[in-house]
C-alpha cells in the first residue's frame, strides 16, 4: 500500500507570536499549505526566510476563515493529499499524532472529523471551550473515564469541537464540500459539522492525542445593542441556527422570531424609542437577507459534491 499523503493547511493573520512552534510541530510528518490572510506583522517573511519547504499562497485581503481553508484544502486535494489536517495559528500538535491519526483514520471511515483532546498553550489543562465540547451531555463517558481511572476508550463520539485541529480525510471533502462562505470568521466550523452529520458521519476526540491551543488572552467581549459587532454576532449566530440543514421547519421558526422583532419595533413606536425603532428595523432587515442566504445554503449542502472548493 502507498504512503498516504497528508497535508496541513494553517490559515495566518498576524500570527508571528505562534508561527514557528506551530509548523515546527508539523513540518517533518506533513506537507504544510499556509494561506495568510494579509498579515502586516512579518509572519509572510519569516515563513519564506526559515520554513522554505512551506507552500505560502498569500492573499491581499482577510478572506476570512473558510474562505482561506478551502483555498488550502483545494491546493492539497490538487496535488494528492489523502489527508487534510487544519490546524489553527495558535496551535501546535504533540508529536507523533499524525500517524496515529491515520491508522485510526484507515480503520474508521465512519468518522469524518477526528481531534485530539485541545489543551491550553503550555499542557497543563484543557482548552475551556474543549471541556464544553466533551461534558456529560455531549458525551458521558469522557471525563467519568478519566476521573475514575475506567480504561480510556480508543475514541469519544462527540456533536462538535472547534476547527482549531480538525483531521479529515479528503474523500470527505468531495461528499461534503469546503466552508460554506456564507460565514466569515466564526460559525464556518459549526455548520460544517452540522453538514457532516447530516450526511451520515460523526466526529472523534482521540484520548491518547493533545493538540495545544493558545486560547488565554480572549476575554468575553461585551457587546452594546444594536452595535456593528451585535449585528455581527446575530448574522453568524442566526446562520449557525437556520442554515442548519438537519433543522426541520426552519422557515416556520423563522417567521416567528420575525414577529418577535415586530413587536419590539411596534412597543418602540408605542414609546416613541427612536433608537430602537431604528435598531430593531435593522435587526428584521438582517433576517429578510439571511432567510434568502440560509434557503440558499440548504438547497447546496443538502446534495452531496465538491461544494465550495475548486477541485481539478
Amino acid at each position: 500500500m502507498k504512503d498516504l499523503k497528508t497535508s496541513t493547511i494553517i490559515v495566518t493573520y498576524n500570527g508571528m507570536s505562534w508561527i514557528e512552534d506551530c509548523l515546527n510541530s508539523v513540518i517533518r510528518d506533513t506537507s504544510v499549505i499556509v494561506v495568510d490572510n494579509g498579515s502586516t506583522d512579518g509572519t509572510t517573511s519569516f515563513i519564506r526566510e526559515n520554513f522554505k519547504a512551506v507552500v505560502l499562497l498569500e492573499q491581499h485581503k482577510n478572506l476570512g476563515f473558510g474562505k482561506a481553508n478551502n483555498l488550502g484544502i483545494s491546493y492539497a486535494i490538487n496535488n494528492g493529499a489523502d489527508y487534510v489536517l487544519l490546524l489553527n495559528q495558535d496551535a501546535k500538535m504533540a508529536e507523533a499524532s499524525i500517524t496515529q491519526l491515520i491508522d485510526f483514520s484507515k480503520l474508521n471511515p465512519e468518522y469524518g472529523i477526528l481531534s485530539p483532546i485541545h489543551c491550553d498553550w503550555s499542557g497543563d489543562y484543557l482548552e475551556s471551550s474543549f471541556s464544553a465540547y466533551v461534558n456529560y451531555t455531549n458525551n458521558k463517558n469522557f471525563y467519568s473515564d478519566f476521573v475514575l481511572n475506567k480504561s480510556l476508550r480508543e475514541v469519544y463520539d462527540i456533536l462538535f469541537v472547534a476547527a482549531a485541529c480538525w483531521f479529515i480525510p479528503t474523500t470527505i471533502f468531495k461528499t461534503i464540500g469546503g466552508f460554506d462562505p456564507i460565514f466569515f470568521h466564526l460559525g464556518e466550523d459549526v455548520n460544517y459539522a452540522q453538514r457532516l452529520r447530516y450526511h451520515g458521519y460523526k466526529i472523534g476526540v482521540l484520548p491518547n492525542l493533545k493538540v495545544h491551543h493558545d486560547t488565554k488572552n480572549r476575554a468575553a467581549e461585551k457587546i452594546e445593542l444594536y452595535s456593528n459587532q451585535y449585528y455581527y454576532k446575530l448574522n453568524y449566530r442566526n446562520k449557525i441556527k437556520y442554515a442548519d440543514i438537519n433543522l426541520d421547519n426552519w422557515t416556520t421558526k423563522l417567521k416567528y422570531n420575525k414577529r418577535q422583532v415586530l413587536k419590539v419595533i411596534l412597543l418602540a413606536l408605542i414609546t416613541f424609542n427612536f433608537k430602537t425603532i431604528k435598531g430593531a428595523y435593522k435587526d428584521y432587515l438582517s433576517y429578510n437577507a439571511m432567510a434568502k442566504e440560509c434557503g440558499q445554503s440548504r438547497a447546496v449542502n443538502k446534495l452531496k459534491g465538491s461544494h465550495y472548493l475548486t477541485l481539478n
